[in-house]
């Protein structure tokens, strides 16, 4: 055991499922024990050994079991069938608002998880400025802790776990609630405080799991589906991702919609569930991103030829129509965008409905999700309304490269490099 760090064995996670919370009541009372519940596995007959030192992602789709998982492992939830082996002290990050007090200060609550952890008053205290310094909140530490934002709470909850000095440290998602300085800072810390020691790190983030992971764990539907190498591990469940996307994308797609020519691109529809924004005047009713093949492209890799198409209800025909397209990262920043005034096309057609076009090559992204948002404006460039945006219509994925680039676009190709000697 000694060189493990945690040992999980046929570890199952049952919960009873009843239609009507009056079924609870018969089973319960029931003289001929009557079934009235349904049986659901959050986890189905889990076997992981983890070593001392090794740093695990986890991946998968949301309830999948990551987090059940997760909770079973530091206590939170007891499993229904199995074992779990533990070697050394577990601290652990889990949903927001875990292990905190919402009425106690800051400082109570450093205290309070010191204590909790095994530590003496005098311990914590060696440790509270550290733990001061990353969280870096000021004077709110003395505040309690239900009035703080979220991003304040993680940064609180992620100083107190790392600076516990855990052997092994959990992470599940949280730090998608902080600002992008804190999450690198957060990393930076999980690469030198606990070098040589375990983590486990839950995340959608390939570009994460690539640098902190050598070994990658995907769950879906209660199932360890593969466990091994990382790179094989996002192969593996990008082409699932890919597979899931296809077959939404064919219930979405309506049929009964006439092709405008034999190259005709079937575009999404988009439902009532979009976020929008804009004056009106224009509706951006359909979108999708194509590969040069008009097939729908979910991953995309960079330096290929894509389309994005948007079809638009002009409802008042108007002059000085601009099509544009805005791309972002997940963590919403932007990576480029483009329209038809800085393109010098006109968008103006007289027509009630139009189809527009960008067909361009992917520039040279990271690996990881971003979105594409379409809008329709009127005006110049000095001065125009926005009649209709889409906030995040299409999500696509550059999958795996390999490489990853130290900013969000490779610009190899404008830089030249040379060695002179002897100046």
């Amino acid at each position: 055991m000694d060189n493990y760090a945690l040992r999980i064995r046929n570890v199952s996670k049952m919960y009873k499922l009843y239609d009507k919370p009056l079924d609870r009541l018969k089973e319960s009372l029931s003289p001929f024990k009557k079934v009235y519940h349904k049986e659901f596995y959050a986890l189905n007959n889990i076997n992981i050994e983890i070593f001392k030192g090794e740093s695990i992602g986890i991946i998968g789709t949301n309830g999948s079991g990551k987090s059940t998982l997760l909770k079973i492992i530091t206590g939170v939830l007891s499993q229904s069938e199995g074992e779990i082996e533990t070697n050394g002290k577990i601290s652990a990050l889990l949903e927001l608002g875990a292990g905190f007090n919402p009425e106690y200060t800051g400082i109570e609550n450093i205290y309070l998880n010191g204590t909790i952890m095994g530590y003496s008053e005098k311990e914590i205290q060696e440790k509270l400025k550290d733990i001061l310094n990353f969280a870096d909140i000021g004077e709110f530490i003395n505040q309690p802790v239900k009035s703080y934002s979220s991003g304040m709470f993680v940064r609180l909850a992620f100083a107190t776990q790392i600076y516990s000095d855990p052997d092994i440290l959990i992470v599940d998602e949280a730090l998608s609630v902080g600002d992008m300085r804190f999450q690198q800072k957060c990393y930076r810390a999980m690469e030198s405080i606990m070098k040589n020691k375990t983590v486990v790190l839950v995340t959608h983030d390939p570009g994460a799991i690539l640098r902190f992971c050598k070994r990658v764990i995907w769950i879906e539907k209660g199932v360890i589906m593969y466990d091994g190498e990382a790179e094989t591990a996002l192969k593996k469940y990008q082409s699932h991702l890919l597979n899931m996307m296809d077959k939404h994308d064919e219930a979405l797609v309506d049929l009964k919609e006439a092709e405008i020519d034999k190259n005709c691109l079937n575009l999404t529809k988009l439902d009532d569930k979009v976020e929008k924004a804009g004056k009106g005047g224009a509706d951006i009713i359909a979108c999708g991103l194509f590969d040069i093949k008009g097939v729908p492209a979910h991953f995309v890799n960079p330096g290929e030829k894509y389309t994005f198409a948007m079809r638009v209800q002009i409802k008042e025909i108007k002059a000085n129509l601009i099509a544009g397209v805005s791309v972002k990262n997940r963590l919403g920043e932007d990576v480029f965008g483009i329209n038809s005034l800085i393109l010098n096309k006109s968008a103006d057609t007289g027509e009630s409905e139009n189809e527009y076009r960008f067909e361009f090559e992917m520039p040279m992204l990271n690996a990881g999700q971003y979105t594409i948002s379409p809008a329709i404006a009127r005006g110049t460039f000095a001065e125009h309304i926005q009649l209709c945006w889409i906030h995040d219509a299409v999500i696509f994925e550059v999958s795996q490269r390999d490489f990853q680039l130290p900013g969000i676009l490779y610009i190899g190709d404008n830089f030249e490099f040379k060695i002179y000697n002897g100046i």
